[in-house]
């Protein structure tokens, strides 16, 4: 078994992130039919490409096992930036098509809504984000998420940056920010209307000292 081996994402990797992802929000629960989700976790993960400047992945055998999208304010985006919007917007365009689809981005929608509202109060205070950070299951007790933030705060350091932010919620495994020590800064409760227990999500604003 090859060693751990982080480095650049490469287009090469888009659709087995696009995947990874798809399993670990669980699309799948919300979207019946697979090209529907396969077109969701392409849109996205396009929507979050454009907000980065650093992409870096975790990669065993060729298996993804993490990946990590950071933007850092001193520094422009890449050359690619607007062909990940027209990429977003075009799968976004596709995926949207059937009712599920519009249902579920509606959902999304809020869940910008809701992060829009944590940031308002700290517009200015962050010079920083932590923009998507995932880990596959089978990363777990590798030591991979942590990894992956240590190399990007030094990432940050390099850049004189100073001020972090993330944005995650109660579906996600925010506790591990928390015992990392971020501070949580704010949080607000919200309904996405596709839950299928009726209980509002709590999303999280979380900041840190580079």
């Amino acid at each position: 078994m090859e060693s751990i081996l982080y480095r650049t994402i490469t287009e090469q990797d888009y659709p087995q992130i696009s995947e990874m992802l798809c399993g670990i929000w669980q699309f799948d629960k919300y979207l019946n039919d697979e090209s529907t989700v396969r077109r969701a976790g392409l849109a996205f993960w396009y929507a979050y490409l454009a907000r980065q400047n650093y992409a870096e992945a975790a990669e065993r055998d060729g298996r993804i096992l993490g990946i990590l999208l950071g933007h850092c304010g001193s520094l422009p985006f890449p050359a690619e930036h607007k062909g990940f919007e027209k990429e977003a917007r075009r799968f976004l365009r596709e995926f949207s098509r059937s009712g599920e689809g519009r249902k579920f981005y509606k959902a999304q929608t809020r869940t910008a809504k809701y992060e829009r509202q944590l940031l308002a109060p700290y517009e200015g205070s962050f010079d920083a984000e932590l923009v998507l950070f995932a880990t596959a299951p089978e990363a777990r007790g590798l030591g991979v998420g942590k990894t992956l933030l240590s190399r990007f705060n030094a990432f940050l350091k390099k850049q004189e940056a100073r001020h972090a932010f993330l944005l995650t919620d109660s579906f996600c495994n925010f506790g591990f920010y928390d015992h990392l020590g971020y501070e949580r800064l704010a949080e607000v409760e919200g309904l996405l209307g596709i839950e299928a227990d009726g209980k509002p999500l709590h999303f999280y604003l979380y900041g840190y000292e580079v």
